[in-house]
């Protein structure tokens, strides 16, 4: 009877882990803001308490009366407040409180509000975040190093630096383009960068 019982017990167990399992994939400890290590087919959400948790499905929410959140396997809801990052495919957004410098931001367009969506992905990431600076929404942009977790608002002299062991990537973004919007430029010369890197290692 006792075995029998056991028996019971360990497939009602197994039920509820693939039950579990169907929701959630996988569930690891993390430390690092290092998204450019994060993979580009999954959608996962990285929680305060350090654990990043991965999901079948991901999307954002956002309505005229429904606050934005993040909404997984259809049935989850995650609050903006609960996370640090999150990942949708390939929108990668990381939290603006990880930022070390920069605006602050309630705008919810292409990323939850306060968060930085990664544009350009490599040796060198690049984010944008939208914030209302008293008339419009306008873009904001933010720097990371691949080896850094740490990521820093954009100014034309950091940039310089972060490329300038790049001629051509270098000699682009220095040169007067004309009819090239500056966002674009920034963008443009982030992916010559990172070309050039993945064409040398490569």
């Amino acid at each position: 009877m006792k075995n029998v019982f056991n028996a019971i017990a360990g497939l009602a167990l197994l039920t509820v882990l693939n039950s579990s399992c169907s929701k959630t994939i996988c569930v690891y400890k993390t430390g690092s803001l290092k998204a450019s290590k994060a993979s580009n087919s999954s959608s996962f959400v990285k929680l305060k308490n350090g654990r990043t948790v991965y999901y079948n499905k991901l999307e954002i929410v956002k309505g005229v009366f429904t606050a934005p959140h993040l909404l997984a396997n259809e049935s989850i809801k995650i609050k903006p407040s609960e996370i640090e990052a999150y990942q949708i495919e390939d929108h990668y957004a990381v939290s603006q409180k990880y930022i070390m410098n920069g605006h602050k931001s309630a705008v919810a367009v292409d990323a939850l509000p306060g968060f930085a969506k990664r544009v350009v992905k490599g040796k060198l990431n690049v984010y944008c975040k939208k914030y209302f600076n008293g008339r419009f929404a306008t873009d904001e942009f933010f720097l990371q190093s691949e080896n850094d977790s740490r990521i820093y608002a954009y100014t034309p002299e950091l940039f310089k630096q972060m490329i300038e062991d790049n001629e051509a990537a270098s000699s682009y973004y220095q040169k007067e383009t004309v009819g090239v919007e500056p966002s674009k430029k920034i963008t443009t010369t982030a992916e010559m960068y990172n070309q050039a890197v993945y064409m040398t290692r490569n």
